[in-house]
């Protein structure tokens, strides 16, 4: 994988990363960017902060005591003497630079990756003992900051819930990580972790989600049901015995799993995935700053608003863009994975050879001048 034009240093193979480590267990990534400096600096970080439209939040210790303030932020928020961090999430929707860093990790599906959160932190600070459900790539910027990494967490961990945080309440480090600029440090879910900064630092958090087993279930059942016969009624195999007087067999309940397996099987086109790995909770179609701006070319992008994914069929290709699907002919896949990579394409070719991805993409708000992003 490559950041910035670097390429990132693996300790092992990306085979071996994905058949042991990826959502299993932590790897350190010892200088995977050597050289690597911060794209964003602390000052910028803290004006972001105190924007409307930017998810913050500010998390300090005094005394023993956590606690937990949201955003926006005032200059004076930040003028204190306990110890604190600044989290900024989803920065690369709003920075050009942070934006670089996602699509880097080519080795795991882009429709996995969620987005950058970036934290500084003054000397002794961090966000407490925790474990999130999401996998992390933490790359450190600016100074160091060490990782306590404790045992695997699931929802029988104990956890105190005070001032708006979830901290695991018994946290024994196992292995202990410091970080500096260019380290990487890989964190699978349910992995209980505390970063401490070693001095003031700024760490990007590479985050990837994964839709929840419920979430999938719901989208493809409603997906079948709107194309369901309401009049189509439970058949018996042939063969089914009746059982004695009043019994639900193993059969029955086999035959009707097999009645409900063949219908989704039957009238499921699947765009239900894409939809739901494209979604984004946090877009507000209402908010004018999330509008799209006038493309002036001659190279165009996609938004650092846009969620894109795609899947292949043999006479068109469905697309999905933040939640919404679009069927598009076979012959725009050289645009649209020029795209997903991140690449700059011709305004005028996209509009005038791939049409139906062009007005697509338009009506999702999901192209920008790509001039800036060329050079």
């Amino acid at each position: 994988m490559r950041i910035g034009g670097a390429t990132l240093k693996l300790p092992i193979s990306e085979t071996q990363f994905l058949q042991q480590y990826w959502q299993r267990a932590p790897l350190l990534l010892p200088q995977a960017l050597p050289g690597f400096t911060s794209p964003v600096t602390a000052g910028e970080l803290a004006g972001f902060a105190m924007e409307e439209f930017v998810e913050s939040r500010l998390i300090s210790r005094s005394k023993g005591v956590w606690t937990k303030q949201d955003g926006p932020f005032h200059k004076e928020d930040f003028h204190r003497e306990d110890e604190w961090t600044l989290l900024v999430q989803g920065l690369d929707q709003w920075h050009e630079g942070v934006a670089a860093l996602r699509t880097q990790v080519d080795f795991l599906p882009r429709w996995r990756f969620d987005d950058v959160m970036v934290s500084y932190a003054v000397n002794g600070a961090g966000v407490g003992p925790h474990f999130d459900r999401y996998d992390v790539f933490l790359l450190q910027g600016d100074g160091c900051r060490e990782w306590r990494l404790g045992d695997h967490c699931d929802d029988q961990t104990l956890q105190l819930q005070t001032n708006g945080l979830n901290l695991i309440s018994e946290f024994e480090p196992s292995e202990i990580y410091t970080l500096s600029p260019g380290d990487i440090l890989y964190i699978p879910p349910g992995v209980a972790h505390w970063g401490v900064a070693l001095e003031e630092s700024l760490t990007f958090s590479l985050g990837f989600r994964a839709p929840s087993v419920a979430d999938l279930l719901a989208r493809r059942a409603d997906n079948v049901l709107e194309r369901l016969n309401p009049a189509s009624l439970l058949e018996d195999m042939p063969g089914l015995s009746a059982g004695r007087p009043g019994e639900i067999t193993l059969e029955h309940i086999r035959n009707a799993k097999d009645a409900l397996a063949n219908a989704c099987d039957a009238l499921d086109d699947y765009r239900w995935f894409g939809e739901i790995v494209t979604h984004d909770h946090t877009i507000d179609t209402d908010d004018p700053s999330g509008a799209a701006l006038p493309l002036i070319g001659p190279l165009v992008c996609l938004s650092s608003h846009a969620r894109i994914a795609w899947k292949e069929h043999k006479q068109y290709l469905d697309v999905f863009i933040n939640g919404e699907a679009f069927a598009v002919p076979l012959n725009a896949i050289q645009n649209l994975m020029a795209l997903c990579r991140g690449d700059p394409v011709a305004l005028s070719c996209l509009a005038q050879s791939d049409s139906e991805l062009f007005d697509a993409l338009i009506a999702m708000s999901a192209l920008e001048d790509g001039q800036t992003h060329h050079e």
